[in-house]
């Protein structure tokens, strides 16, 4: 009973909050609009839409982020993603929860641990009649004490897409699945359903503006993004946006932009709010279409 004590208290707000990293947007490319993505028809945003797999684009990228940079030194996310001109894509988000303290059922400390989460995804998509249509299936596991056996958790997200002239629709259902059962706790995943939209107006030739928004309505608050970008030949992107989840207080503004150089590109955001833990939250991103 002591050791089942021990680990109670010395995991319990962790793993209270293990689940709510899944909403935590990945796509570089999208952060720096507001994280508003499921109706921008990208690869890029593929974590926001599987419909865009469907897109058939060969695209990999590579992301690293320090995640709460005011509240830690230590914690951060990577991200990698593949997407095959086949309509098949795969993805790795790996949460790193740093180094965390152990202590025994009277509080003293007796060491410390590493703890991470990662989800691994596998999705497929395709257009019918100029609908994009695309599914994946979710791999969630937890790693925290060898204690603890937290084992596999799946769900499943599904999305569509279609444009109308210059203005474009995304629904998405994500993280629809079973709990995750330990000890005497259960950790639900964070359903969600998602909508977007973005307009776009061609102001030259060679120059481009995108309005877009989101809204994503969970079981106990919601959120709201909005952005919007200039890009130029194609190839460079200028970003803004703002994002909020009023119920627990969370806003912060978003800037950035891209480079898109044909089989490269670059992807800048940065989130800023002065009175916010995600204040000064840098995010780059690596791609490449072969």
């Amino acid at each position: 009973m002591k050791k089942l004590l021990s680990l109670l208290l010395l995991t319990g707000t962790l793993l209270a909050q293990a689940n709510n990293i899944w909403p935590i947007n990945p796509s570089v490319y999208s952060s720096s609009v507001g994280n508003a993505g499921i109706a921008d028809a990208n690869v890029k945003n593929l974590f926001h839409n599987p419909a865009f797999v469907g897109l058939k684009q060969s695209h990999q990228e590579v992301t690293y982020v320090d995640w709460l940079p005011n509240l830690t030194d230590d914690m951060g996310y990577s991200n990698v993603q593949y997407t095959s001109n086949l309509g098949f894509g795969s993805e790795l988000f790996y949460f790193d929860y740093g180094s965390q303290t152990q202590a025994d059922a009277g509080g003293i400390i007796i060491g410390d641990f590493e703890a991470a989460s990662y989800r691994i995804g596998v999705s497929y998509g395709f257009d019918l009649k100029g609908w994009l249509f695309g599914a994946r299936l979710n791999l969630y596991q937890h790693r925290f004490l060898d204690d603890i056996d937290f084992g596999m958790n799946y769900g499943v997200d599904v999305g569509v897409h279609k444009q109308f002239n210059n203005t474009s629709l995304g629904i998405v259902l994500k993280d629809l699945g079973g709990d995750q059962e330990f000890l005497e706790q259960t950790l639900e995943l964070p359903m969600s359903i998602g909508v977007g939209v973005k307009h776009s107006i061609a102001i030259k030739e060679n120059l481009k503006y995108n309005l877009l928004s989101d809204v994503k309505m969970y079981d106990n608050y919601n959120s709201i993004g909005i952005g919007n970008e200039l890009v130029i030949n194609d190839m460079f992107y200028l970003k803004g946006g703002y994002y909020t989840e009023a119920e627990f207080d969370v806003d912060y503004i978003t800037f950035g932009g891209g480079i898109d150089a044909g089989f490269i590109n670059i992807d800048l955001a940065y989130l800023f709010n002065d009175e916010s833990f995600h204040n000064e939250t840098v995010m780059l991103s690596f791609g490449f279409d072969f």
